[in-house]
């Protein structure tokens, strides 16, 4: 009957030590997921940026307000899509970073996350706003993809800093502005 006790003690105390093996494995495919569909969605926006450019370069003879208000989206969506080019290029070499400076460097990944969920929202809002004034329909159609592509992003960001924050160092207690 001890013996019984003592296994089941024994599997007990082993299966979180055995889930904390495991659970790095897991972030380490659900990032490398991660980063697989920023780069996706890299190319869509991409693809978004060239298509709200045509219907701009298609408004040449309209009115001069509807091909500024264009114009001034495709430059928010490829703001966007730099932003999403630049963190899929720091995220993707991960593999390459020594272990021992790994915390290092998802410290600063996640300032990086934080600036860009900050700028990738102030983009939608601003896509949102000229929105309202374009009467192109196909440039409409485009700004709302580029729309739910930044959201997407913004979801992504989130997940990434949800997955880092636990491997990256501790906040410095006593310096707040860090």
């Amino acid at each position: 009957m001890i013996n019984k006790i003592t296994a089941v003690v024994i599997i007990l105390l082993l299966i979180p030590a055995l889930s904390v093996v495991s659970q790095p494995l897991e972030k380490k495919e659900r990032l490398e997921e991660i980063v697989g569909r920023l780069f996706i969605n890299y190319k869509s926006l991409s693809s978004v940026y060239r298509d709200l450019h045509e219907a701009a370069l298609d408004n040449l003879n309209g009115p001069d307000q509807q091909l500024s208000y264009i114009q001034k989206t495709y430059l928010f969506v490829n703001e966007a899509n730099l932003m999403c080019f630049d963190l899929w290029k720091l995220l993707s070499i991960i593999d390459y970073i020594k272990d021992e400076s790994k915390s290092d460097y998802f410290t600063l990944r996640i300032k990086d996350l934080g600036n860009t969920i900050f700028e990738s929202k102030d983009r939608i809002n601003s896509l949102k706003l000229y929105h309202a004034y374009i009467e192109n329909t196909s440039a409409k159609k485009s700004i709302d993809e580029a729309i739910g592509l930044i959201e997407a992003n913004i979801y992504i960001y989130e997940e990434v800093l949800q997955i880092l924050k636990p491997l990256s160092n501790p906040p410095n207690l006593f310096n707040s502005k860090i």
